[in-house]
């Protein structure tokens, strides 16, 4: 039987207490908030199992109450996700320690290897033909984690699946059950027609005034960086081009930093990383994507009312030179 959330929450706060009297040999000070307690000097955060994935970047947030510098362990129970935190740790100053629950126990945790860029597998001359095919109705081809997609303002309608066959198939809708259901109801179109009739409906909502429809709402972060490639001069770039995310979407609504590699007036190479709202994904992202791609200098860009002291407090962590932009973003224009 489920635990009520209640008890659940105070089953958890009693796991971290333990946890923390155990790795400090004393008498742990201060209050169980959530997953997070401060004993005055650290702050230590659990885990959870549900979201572990948000852990290090929640624990960055919450420790820039308590100052720049704040010492911070982050312990997990998933192996896998500790492994991937500690590499991610390695971008950041001052970088916070990461431990793994064995038992009652915490224990240090060997980072995962280096991270590497994920190669087009799709067949001779497919990626020019997805090309045509998207530039030829107005949608942008986007190469991601491997597979091919087409966007409008930042949204996904296309995506080529089964890339290893000889022809990979085009399937057209926003997420995957549309595109499940664009195959039953595509009739005698061929992939232009509909993918042009997607993108018509998209760009139908994806506009300045849209309001709350979902169409204007979902994935905003990758229409903002839609707009920043479109004009790098808005940043004081020469170019820009999208870039795989640190972590693979598995939705559409969940946030996900979007981020693109540029250059600027002095040849610099410029990783720029797009968020929407307080993302507690968009630290440990950049972290990653930073190990990765080596940049000069980061521009962590925002829509202007999301510029908020938390954030760039967590964001000044970063290792490498960064710099947090607030920009108007077109759905408001």
């Amino acid at each position: 039987m489920a635990l009520d959330p209640e008890r659940r929450t105070a089953l958890r706060g009693a796991k971290l207490r333990a946890l923390v009297a155990d790795a400090t040999a004393g008498t742990v000070f201060g209050e169980v908030d959530g997953d997070h307690l401060f004993d005055g000097n650290r702050l230590w955060t659990l885990a959870s199992e549900d979201e572990s994935a948000i852990a290090l970047g929640s624990a960055l947030l919450r420790a820039s109450r308590y100052g720049d510098a704040t010492p911070l362990t982050v312990c997990f129970d998933d192996p896998l996700e500790a492994a991937l935190a500690a590499r991610r740790v390695t971008a950041l100053e001052p970088s916070p320690e990461v431990r793994l629950v064995e038992g009652r126990t915490l224990v240090e945790v060997d980072a995962a290897g280096k991270p590497e860029p994920v190669m087009d597998i799709s067949p001779t001359g497919f990626a020019d033909r997805f090309d045509d095919l998207c530039r030829g109705v107005g949608v942008d081809p986007v190469l991601e984690h491997g597979t091919w997609r087409g966007e409008v303002l930042g949204l996904e309608v296309a995506r080529a699946v089964e890339l290893s066959t000889t022809e990979p198939s085009v399937e057209v809708g926003v997420g995957r059950f549309d595109r499940e259901a664009g195959v039953m109801m595509r009739g005698n179109r061929s992939d232009a027609e509909a993918l042009a009739a997607a993108a018509d409906l998209v760009r139908a909502q994806r506009r300045p005034g849209a309001g709350a429809h979902p169409l204007a709402t979902l994935a905003r972060e990758r229409w903002l960086r839609r707009d920043m490639c479109v004009h790098p001069d808005r940043l004081d770039l020469s170019d820009l081009e999208p870039t795989d995310p640190a972590d693979e979407r598995l939705n559409l609504r969940d946030p996900a930093p979007a981020p693109a590699i540029g250059s600027d007036a002095d040849g610099r190479r410029v990783l720029v990383v797009c968020s929407v709202g307080v993302d507690p994904r968009l630290v440990p992202a950049v972290a990653e994507l930073v190990l990765r791609e080596l940049p000069d200098r980061v521009l962590v860009v925002l829509p202007t009312r999301d510029v908020l002291a938390p954030v760039e407090r967590a964001v000044a962590r970063l290792r490498v030179p960064t710099t947090v932009v607030g920009v108007t973003c077109s759905w408001d224009a």
